[in-house]
């Protein structure tokens, strides 16, 4: 056994950390690194002459919360303090202050060290690809040239190495498929696994500590990129999010090093999906300045509802809800009383969803009624043909143009 202690750091997600973790069996010196900081608070509290020299010891990247902020500039120092001088140590995620001290004392042969990094990777099937898009354009109805273009994107990244992270804009009017678009890039391209922030969140320079870390005991972007599960990293709503924390977007897309105060995270070869409610490219340039303009790789329009696609998308969302109702409505008379509300244009997936959801309260509601006193008379009557066509057997494909 080495007369040196031997850490092993693990960089990526939680779930990384803890499948690199070796199988302790039934060993009884195996601690939790805040578990022993309260352990040894309480000894010396207590002035009990006990030292914890643990053998095995595991640090966790929340762990690092747990401690005041003074801790945190002996933080290598309070780890030799809880362990044997030959313990073997693991460390999720270490911020720059431990892994710096780490480096330092390896470089002077002091402790032995190794590093694990985790891999995140595109699906780059090739013949998976069609079937995937295809899959896609069936769940966002009425952005096909939006799917043409991130299909372009996508072959792109999965036949190409490439370094620097790609970022694309999707914009457009709110509620179109955006966000549900990025959600299913995810579930095909991705393991159904992305790093998500909602920038509209972030209202003031409160939030600056978050962007550029401050405190390295508090969650920072950084930190939340060094625990991200996949390559896959999903900004919504640009366009609310205040101009001074730009630069930190500055750093992110334009390096394979993002750096904030405590963490350094390679984002090589990430796709960075930004959305926004903006309604052309002179609109962005106007609002978010030419600096982040032009460090963005491509810009996706998605077009507002056509008719037909209305239509399609309240047709889909009946359907979709037909377990909530089927004992007791038909999808025709939801669809003869929801239709009457529905606009021809200016409709979105929200409002339409809201719509039927009044519309099948009521229907129910009033089934209800008439159930107890018996009365069916105001029932509405049965569709014409015409309405009935709209849904056939095949209901996961209720209407084709």
């Amino acid at each position: 056994m080495s007369d040196k202690r031997i850490y092993h750091i693990i960089i990526g997600s939680k779930a990384f950390f803890d499948l690199n973790l070796p199988e302790f069996g039934g060993q009884d010196d195996v601690h939790g690194f805040l578990e022993l900081v309260k352990l040894s608070d309480a000894y010396k509290q207590n002035n009990i002459n006990i030292e914890c020299n643990a053998q095995i010891l595991f640090l966790k990247n929340d762990n690092y919360h747990g401690i005041v902020d003074a801790a945190h500039d002996r933080l290598g120092a309070l780890i030799e303090e809880l362990t044997a001088s030959n313990a073997e140590i693991y460390i999720h995620n270490p911020p720059k202050v431990l892994y710096d001290f780490l480096k330092s004392q390896h470089s002077r042969g002091i402790i032995e060290l190794s590093v694990l990094t985790q891999k995140y990777s595109i699906n780059k099937k090739a013949s998976e690809f069609a079937i995937n898009i295809k899959e896609i354009s069936e769940k966002i109805i009425g952005q096909e040239e939006a799917i043409n273009e991130i299909s372009k994107s996508l072959w792109y990244l999965t036949t190409v190495k490439r370094t620097k992270p790609y970022v694309i804009m999707l914009y457009g009017n709110s509620s179109l498929g955006k966000t549900e678009l990025v959600r299913e890039i995810a579930d095909k391209f991705f393991d159904g696994k992305f790093c998500e922030k909602h920038l509209s969140m972030f209202k003031n320079n409160n939030y600056s500590d978050y962007f550029f870390g401050d405190a390295p005991n508090r969650k920072s972007l950084g930190y939340d990129l060094l625990e991200r599960e996949s390559n896959l990293i999903f900004f919504d709503e640009l366009d609310k999010c205040p101009e001074y924390f730009y630069s930190a977007f500055y750093t992110l897309f334009d390096n394979v090093l993002f750096k904030d105060s405590n963490y350094d995270v390679d984002v090589s070869g990430a796709l960075i999906v930004l959305t926004s409610n903006y309604h052309s490219e002179e609109e962005m340039k106007k609002n978010l300045g030419l600096p982040i303009f032009y460090r963005i790789d491509k810009f996706i329009h998605f077009n507002d509802f056509s008719c037909n696609t209305i239509h399609d998308i309240v047709l889909n969302e009946i359907l979709s809800r037909k377990e909530e109702y089927q004992d007791r409505l038909t999808p025709e008379i939801i669809y003869a009383m929801v239709s009457t509300m529905i606009s021809t244009q200016g409709e979105n997936a929200r409002t339409i969803k809201n719509k039927v959801q009044q519309v099948v309260e009521e229907l129910l509601f009033k089934d209800a009624l008439n159930s107890i006193d018996g009365v069916y008379s105001d029932r509405e009557e049965p569709l014409p043909r015409s309405f009935r066509a709209s849904f056939t057997e095949d209901e996961s494909h209720p209407h084709e143009n």
